[in-house]
């Protein structure tokens, strides 16, 4: 692109990055207080509310996409579109209202709990959100045509400014009206704002960038071709081993949302979650073109393996209050507001996930690319997600686990609490994903660099 020259996006485009903001304000409005939602208000255990959380939810989001991507192409980014927003919209307001709604079904006698519920609304949720991603990047990736960095830029700072109205919306929302009422009001009014958006302003977009992709002419994948791409990629051994590393490193990153709101809410019960969380989408609409001018020279892996290093060494900080306080529900002052000594630690560890994943996120997706095999790169980019399913399936649980082992049992049999070891064992996965890397780089990268 000459200095004379400036990037022209279609409408389409415009609109797509519309609908996700929509979509994103919508998920990250409730992100941060679905799993207290589920412990404090349903009743239902830490571990069982991480578990819909992080291996249901998270798990359909990011795993689904590879079958859904290819049925979206086959019935069209618009019809997809809309029955996604469909289930959202029903998924968000039967999640809200399941006190209401739940015993006029059954009977007030009957309702033991609200599992059924429950499940049937983060299924609605998961699989409309898994829907909504490949639709909205890929045309992205048709609209873009030569300035698709630009366009994918764009569209990344699209999904942090969703983020940060979400949050903001729902800390008014909650404090007049209670925690259902996120899902009830903040959520389904954005969901609702989206697919007017897809119904009324959004095209189907007809082409591929140039036309062509990989050097090939595009076309539509079947999918028996999409699960069959699953045994392709998995027999790359190699590869694998890159996912299962990478894996690790988002296993800390989910925690942002399934054991540190149960943490903050422990030390503190009318802890504000959501603006806690709300540093990590400043730090990156802040900071990401900074990090990524400072990290561009480095190869992919180093800069993979030192956001893995940042984000580890927020998560051992968390130690730190124990180590010099004794008590971490002690207030401190900060910008006039009054903090808990482990909650202002805890706001440098999200801060540094942000950092860790500006450094990480964007050269994960750009090294797949690199070593996916000739021809093969459009189907290898499509596994991408995989670690993060995979990180939330296992993370999620997980997270939960250290929190009713270290802080719920201890509380409950009159014991003291063991976050030392919640925070080591965390950290540990990080280490672990960090070596991984490490012996990557030397047995892959560094050996195909000798054999070139």
């Amino acid at each position: 692109m000459t200095p004379k020259e400036s990037a022209h996006f279609p409408k389409t485009f415009w609109t797509a990055n519309t609908i996700e903001l929509f979509e994103r304000a919508a998920y990250y409005s409730m992100a941060s207080f679905m799993v207290i939602y589920l412990k404090e208000v349903l009743g239902m255990a830490p571990t069982f509310a991480t578990f819909l959380n992080g291996s249901l939810l998270w798990g359909l989001i990011y795993f689904m996409p590879i079958v859904s991507g290819t049925l979206a192409d086959k019935y069209g980014y618009k019809r997809s579109l809309t029955l996604s927003f469909i289930m959202l919209l029903l998924g968000y307001f039967i999640m809200g209202n399941v006190q209401k709604l739940w015993p006029v079904l059954v009977g007030t006698d009957l309702v033991s709990n609200y599992t059924l519920p429950v499940v049937l609304a983060i299924i609605l949720i998961g699989l409309g959100g898994s829907i909504v991603k490949p639709c909205i990047a890929g045309t992205v990736q048709k609209t873009s045509g030569a300035y698709a960095t630009l366009g994918f830029g764009i569209f990344y700072m699209v999904i942090n400014i969703g983020s940060i109205t979400g949050r903001g919306v729902s800390y008014f929302i909650r404090t007049r009206l209670g925690i259902p009422a996120i899902f009830t009001y903040a959520s389904t009014l954005f969901v609702f704002l989206g697919l007017l958006v897809v119904l009324f302003l959004y095209r189907e977009p007809e082409y591929v960038s140039d036309g062509l992709k990989d050097n090939q002419v595009a076309r539509k994948k079947t999918l028996k071709e999409a699960i069959l791409g699953i045994f392709v990629v998995l027999s790359n051994l190699k590869f694998v081993f890159f996912l299962i590393v990478i894996a690790l490193f988002w296993f800390l990153y989910v925690q942002l949302y399934n054991l540190i709101p149960l943490f903050l809410r422990h030390i503190d019960p009318n802890a504000p979650v959501e603006l806690y969380t709300l540093a990590n989408p400043l730090m990156i609409v802040c900071f990401q073109l900074l990090i990524t001018r400072l990290v561009r020279k480095w190869t992919p892996v180093k800069s993979i393996m030192l956001g893995v290093g940042v984000t580890t060494t927020g998560m051992l900080l968390n130690i730190l209050p124990v180590l010099i306080f004794s008590d971490l529900k002690q207030k401190i002052s900060l910008a006039g507001l009054g903090l808990p000594v482990a909650g202002l630690f805890l706001l440098i560890s999200i801060a540094s996930m942000a950092v860790g994943e500006m450094m990480a996120s964007p050269r994960i997706y750009e090294y797949i690319g690199r070593i996916a095999p000739k021809g093969e790169e459009g189907l290898y980019l499509g596994y991408a997600n995989l670690p993060v399913a995979i990180g939330s399936i296992i993370g999620g649980p997980i997270g939960g686990a250290l929190y009713q082992k270290y802080i719920a049992t201890p509380l409950q049999n009159g014991a003291q609490p063991e976050y030392i070891i919640i925070w080591a064992t965390i950290a540990f996965l990080g280490v672990c994903s960090m070596a991984g890397l490490a012996i990557y780089d030397r047995l892959v990268v560094k050996s195909q660099k000798v054999q070139s």
